[in-house]
């Protein structure tokens, strides 16, 4: 149920030196444009607040067709909410390696493990920056499967998003 294009992966840059917000590109084999992308949410904390540029080397020995024929599919402007995004780095609050999700409103849940990746920039140092809660993660994957299934379910409001605390929402 996740879109796995790792084999085509030639290389692609992500950017989220503005809090809340993912912008970037990423070039793929069997595509003859850019994938660009604009995504709600932040990276890990282990590269909050930075760039990454990351690629692939499996591409190399793909098949130009099959590169092709999986590719189809794929829209070069992905837009959604970002999953987890971390390059493995302490503290690591997932998994030890780069690993780089989203949830596309055009292709659905996104998973990509690059062979590389160097981060730009200083991330948010770890004690200014929270983890990103399981139960954030668990409600964007609740998103997106009712939407995979035609329903909808309405974004978190910010009173209720742990991960974005508001003044309105501290105990009285």
């Amino acid at each position: 149920m996740a879109w796995r294009p790792n084999e085509y992966l030639i290389e692609g840059i992500l950017d989220n030196t503005k809090p809340r917000l993912v912008t970037g590109w990423m070039r793929y084999l069997g595509l003859n444009e850019d994938v660009t992308l604009k995504l709600e949410g932040d990276f890990h904390r282990d590269i909050r607040g930075t760039k990454i540029h990351f690629s692939g080397l499996e591409y190399i020995d793909a098949n130009q067709d099959e590169a092709r024929s999986y590719m189809s599919q794929f829209s070069t402007r992905q837009t959604g909410v970002v999953g987890d995004i971390t390059a493995g780095l302490p503290p690591q609050d997932y998994v030890s390696h780069p690993y780089v999700e989203w949830y596309s409103e055009q292709n659905g849940r996104v998973v990509l493990e690059p062979n590389q990746m160097r981060v730009e920039g200083r991330p948010i140092p770890a004690c200014e920056s929270d983890p990103i809660s399981r139960a954030t993660q668990s409600h964007n994957m609740i998103r997106f499967l009712a939407g995979f299934f035609g329903y909808q379910i309405p974004a978190p409001k910010p009173q209720d998003d742990p991960d974005n605390p508001t003044e309105d929402s501290s105990p009285d």
